[in-house]
């Protein structure tokens, strides 16, 4: 089986619906306070990209679900302190909970833009704020044949170097149709949306350079407001820079999903991974515990020390479905590193805690 591997910078992607497939501003842009759940696929064939125009049949047989899910979350700017400064206009914050990759946005009255990303995937804590140009995402409406280009530009940094970069974003809806899910399956009047940016970098004065081309494959239907299929593709490209150490880099990722609920292969049973964020880690006196619920549940918080030994237990029941922040008193645990454990009836997550 061909594994498909996360790709290294984020893109995000807008949704649709169905005959007349017209995406709209009131019903397709993200919502502060909502969230999406995805799993990861694996597949063993050729996907059907290049499938275009309307009346398309994209047969996506082939894959299966590797039981990964992945939570994206719609926030406030004020729930991360400081981005309102750092990225000018922005008014809505995506957070992936598995990768804690981050997309901050800026909404108009026609239009949804990116103004800044970060990631802490293959380019190590790399942050893009499109601080002179941001990039349009979509223009509303949007319809089979839409098409919108725009070019941004803005600074880049990582946890060493600082640069700038320029990018060329093309959107199309260039097909509508049935999407074809292991012949169990069959969704029609499904539209997709094609989202093309190429960057070009530049660190230390243009001494050191690179280009990342991104291509997302986004498939939607009337039954989700969110993407049900989402494909994407990532290129980096760079000659390095041997006076500094970096070598040349030639990588190539892929990132492949379906919405969750959405019934696509044959998958074992087994214990779902809870996917939460603790902070502050180090903490001193009292964590939160951030974690999403896609149906009601109710969960324990078991934090124990470097024996094993349980030293403290919180329960969480009846929990409705929703975005959580659970506010937790350590002030009697000593120094030290713990473990926290969430668990449910079918689900289980573990991180460490530092307690300083």
């Amino acid at each position: 089986m061909k594994k498909i591997y996360i790709f290294a910078i984020s893109l995000f992607t807008i949704n649709q619906i169905q005959a007349q497939l017209t995406l709209t501003k009131s019903f397709n842009e993200p919502v502060i306070g909502q969230f999406y759940d995805t799993k990861s696929i694996d597949t063993t064939s050729t996907l059907p990209m290049a499938i275009i125009g309307s009346g398309a049949t994209w047969n996506v047989s082939g894959i299966s679900e590797s039981g990964a899910i992945n939570t994206n979350t719609f926030s406030a700017p004020s729930a991360y302190p400081g981005s309102s400064i750092t990225f000018p206009g922005v008014t809505m914050v995506q957070e992936d909970l598995t990768t804690n990759d981050l997309s901050y946005f800026k909404s108009t009255p026609t239009t949804f833009e990116l103004v800044g990303a970060y990631t802490n995937v293959g380019v190590a804590n790399a942050v893009l704020n499109y601080n002179s140009n941001s990039a349009i995402l979509l223009s509303y409406p949007v319809a089979m044949g839409y098409l919108n280009n725009d070019i941004a530009a803005g600074t880049i940094s990582t946890s060493t170097l600082s640069g700038a970069f320029t990018s060329t974003i093309q959107n199309v809806a260039d097909g509508s149709g049935t999407l074809i899910f292991n012949g169990a399956v069959s969704l029609t009047n499904c539209l997709r949306v094609k989202l093309k940016q190429n960057i070009a970098f530049n660190f230390l004065g243009g001494s050191f350079v690179g280009t990342v081309e991104q291509i997302g494959y986004n498939y939607y239907h009337s039954s989700s407001k969110f993407p049900v299929f989402t494909v994407a593709y990532s290129h980096i490209v760079s000659p390095g820079f041997t006076l500094a150490g970096i070598p040349p880099i030639n990588t190539r990722q892929v990132k492949v999903e379906t919405l969750s609920g959405v019934a696509i292969g044959i998958l074992e049973p087994k214990i779902n991974e809870i996917i939460f964020k603790v902070f502050p880690n180090p903490a001193r006196s009292e964590l939160n515990i951030h974690f999403v619920l896609t149906q009601s549940e109710s969960y324990s918080v078991e934090i124990t020390n470097c024996l094993g030994q349980i030293v403290k237990t919180i329960s969480l029941s009846n929990l409705s479905p929703g975005l959580y922040n659970e506010a937790i008193n350590i002030s009697g645990l000593n120094s030290g590193i713990y473990s926290i454990n969430v668990k449910g009836k079918n689900a289980l997550g573990t991180q460490k805690l530092i307690v300083e």
